[in-house]
């Protein structure tokens, strides 16, 4: 888990070298698909520069282009210090490619890059232990899908108990002094029956997975745990779309217009 500035935004996978034109950023990744570069920085001044990636051993023109953070195939514009998230083509993951690069098709130069390791670990969802407890609580394995989203599938409550609620702190077991977890619905009262219902719910506020370290379902009024799971220290899932100021819209529309095929240069 890597905070930068308080933020998280991913696993680093370096810092752009500063080669030509300005560019500079620290490239994350955001999971097998997605980067982030912080602070990226580029004076717009190349006559063909794109996002560009590649397997070979060094940058090079054998790489293929990456649409910018709106999903658009045009040459990149000027940035000075902005979060950009990108995503590589359909096919493509990040165990496909060795470097990441600001480079120009015209000139065939490297701006600035990182390279990716062969063993470099992307983040991806985790999954932690199955929920078991009274009033006939269960579920399957739970799924931290990202830093703010947990998954519970097939969950099961007979919904008797007067103020059950979502239920997650610090520590490794549940007490008062935890917080509520809004429902799939974004509400905070008490629990209705769950007959293997899968559940999603969003972490409030700035609250993440590592602030955490139980999750369950608890009675607020009377103080019971009703069943509940340990979460582990670190975790390397992905960042939300929250986190990396990126509303779920805007990345449906750019995944719509990506597309497999790499465009011809710009003359």
């Amino acid at each position: 888990m890597c905070r930068v500035d308080g933020a998280y935004l991913g696993k680093s996978l370096g810092k752009l070298s500063e080669f030509h034109h300005g560019v500079s950023g620290e490239v994350f990744a955001v999971d097998g698909r997605t980067l982030h570069i912080k602070d990226f920085t580029y004076d717009g001044q190349g006559p063909a520069a794109y996002f560009w990636a590649g397997s070979t051993k060094s940058v090079g023109n054998q790489g293929f282009r990456i649409r910018d953070e709106n999903g658009r195939p045009d040459v990149l514009r000027r940035y000075r210090k902005e979060g950009v998230t990108i995503t590589l083509p359909e096919g493509k993951t990040l165990r496909d490619i060795k470097w990441f690069s600001v480079w120009c098709e015209e000139f065939e130069v490297n701006f600035g890059d990182v390279k990716i390791s062969r063993n470099f670990e992307f983040p991806r969802p985790q999954k932690l232990a199955a929920l078991q407890g009274i009033h006939g609580i269960s579920s399957d394995n739970i799924v931290v899908v990202d830093a703010q989203t947990i998954l519970i599938p097939n969950l099961s409550y007979d919904g008797e108990a007067p103020d059950a609620k979502f239920w997650a702190g610090p520590g490794p077991k549940p007490s008062p002094q935890g917080i509520r977890i809004p429902d799939e619905n974004g509400k905070e009262t008490p629990l209705r029956r769950y007959d293997r219902k899968t559940v999603v719910l969003t972490l409030p506020g700035e609250l993440t997975i590592f602030d955490l370290g139980h999750f369950g379902i608890w009675c607020e009024a009377f103080t019971v745990d009703f069943g509940h799971v340990q979460i582990p220290a670190t975790l390397n899932v992905p960042p939300s779309l929250k986190m990396l100021g990126v509303s779920p819209q805007v990345r449906k529309q750019a995944n719509r217009k990506k597309g497999t095929k790499k465009n011809p240069p710009r003359h």
